[in-house]
């Protein structure tokens, strides 16, 4: 599987990546958005439902574990932040079939077991913040040859492709 990094120098960039991939999702895909507190999952979630015309515009679900949008695709945004790490997806009725038809966003799925549900799509965003603020790098993998065409135009990844 091949890797993308990306240096995101910024909130506007972390909103172009969020375009890039929001721009480019299909129905029954699944975006993994993983990395430390205030790494920008919910900022980088934020964007790609904007990207989806998102209504209403997509805030942190942490209290309430999931919440669900319309747009250009149904939109389904969960925070498993608060559940206990093996937490069972399906039983928590964070997946389901419905999902199949719009493009579900996860922050903190390694908090999650049964997220590799046959016939979904996975892209996983691993971002981290480097130390001088507002900066952070994603690490990108499982990207589609449109992401990547998208990724290379806007950020230049060619070079700094690991693949």
């Amino acid at each position: 599987m091949s890797v993308v990094t990306i240096s995101l120098l910024g909130l506007g960039a972390t909103t172009a990546l969020g375009a890039a991939i929001g721009g480019t999702l299909r129905p029954g895909d699944r975006v993994l958005l993983s990395g430390d507190l205030g790494s920008g999952k919910t900022t980088l979630a934020r964007a790609i439902g904007a990207a989806l015309h998102a209504e209403p515009e997509l805030t942190s679900p942490t209290f309430i574990l999931i919440s669900e949008h319309r747009g250009d695709l149904p939109i389904w945004h969960v925070d498993a932040y608060r559940l206990p790490p093996g937490s069972d997806a399906l039983r928590a009725g964070l997946i389901d079939e419905r999902q199949q038809h719009g493009v579900t966003l996860i922050e903190w799925p390694e908090h999650l077991a049964g997220l590799g549900a046959v016939g979904a799509d996975v892209l996983n965003v691993h971002l981290t913040a480097v130390a001088d603020e507002g900066r952070r790098s994603a690490e990108i993998r499982g990207a589609r040859p449109e992401l990547r065409a998208v990724l290379d135009e806007v950020f230049s990844i060619s070079g700094g492709d690991r693949g």
